[in-house]
């Protein structure tokens, strides 16, 4: 007799092909025009998410956490165009107005954030953080120089960073709804080494999947966009 391991492998086999080009931007879960079942203890409602047997549960050795408030300081990234060396180095990178309103909240160490000039804003949504900075040898005018910026840390919402699907369709996590793991859109924000900053989508509290999120992601592709009907 094939193990529950097995006839969840041969499920999925067919799904591979169907990450690419299936999702809609925006959704908060995937739609389905009634509800889908699948052979081998896994179905899909919609409006409540996947329901897998307690033999796939055990399979697919998934894993809950509840979104819990921790104190983080998640490590930031930027590529900055440096435009003058004298009588200090300063670059400049593009960001959202969000973006750089959560910049201006926090203390950094490996840069220092001179100013927000918002002179674009208007024309292309975007304004321009300037940096002084510190670089031996010293760049030329012209240069790209990376940034890596280490705020304060400051206590939010956190969930597992595996617990974070990041899919052409957007950033989602898998809520723990009764019986069901519902597919459910997520904002995040900064990321440490091991856990996710959640800005929007999640309370405190919630319990979501920590893995393996890829899974459930092509068990619900496999029932709601493999069964035929429009997407």
């Amino acid at each position: 007799m094939k193990s529950v391991h097995h006839r969840f492998a041969v499920f999925l086999a067919g799904c591979a092909l169907l990450l690419s080009g299936c999702g809609k931007s925006g959704e908060t879960a995937a739609k389905s025009e009634h509800d889908e079942s699948g052979a081998e203890g896994v179905s899909f409602k919609e409006g409540r998410g996947l329901k897998f047997t307690p033999e796939i549960v055990k399979a697919l050795e998934l894993k809950v956490s509840a979104g819990e408030e921790r104190a983080i300081a998640g490590e930031l990234r930027l590529s900055a165009q440096v435009f003058r060396t004298v009588p200090d180095v300063l670059a400049s990178v593009s960001l959202s107005p969000a973006d750089a309103a959560l910049l201006q909240k926090q203390t950094f160490t490996g840069a220092k954030l001179v100013r927000v000039d918002r002179g674009g804003e208007s024309a292309n949504g975007r304004v321009d953080a300037v940096f002084a900075i510190d670089r031996t040898p010293a760049p030329v005018v012209g240069d790209f120089v990376s940034l890596v910026l280490n705020p304060a840390p400051r206590t939010v919402l956190t969930v597992p960073r595996s617990a974070l699907l990041d899919s052409a369709a957007g950033l989602f996590v898998y809520v723990v709804n009764g019986e069901f793991y519902l597919r459910t859109a997520v904002k995040v924000g900064a990321r440490s080494a091991d856990f996710i900053e959640i800005t929007d989508g999640l309370y405190a509290g919630d319990s979501v999947v920590a893995s393996p999120v890829e899974q459930l992601w092509l068990a619900e592709l496999r029932l709601t966009k493999g069964g035929g009907h429009s997407h």
